[in-house]
């Protein structure tokens, strides 16, 4: 994924989360994404309020 040179934003994180063999070809997680289109939503929220806290910004 270091090499993969994406630029992580809400659309990049919910086509990753949707499929992530696909987003990065060659991968070797074992993790097959979020189908339900709510829950990635959820999540993308979730990440971008989180990521606004006092702890991510030290």
């Amino acid at each position: 994924m270091r090499h993969s040179k994406i630029v992580w934003n809400a659309r990049t994180l919910d086509q990753f989360l949707t499929d992530p063999k696909k987003m990065v070809p060659g991968t070797t997680m074992t993790y097959d994404g979020v189908r339900d289109r709510t829950e990635r939503a959820d999540l993308i929220a979730y990440l971008k309020q989180a990521g606004q806290s006092a702890e991510c910004r030290r």
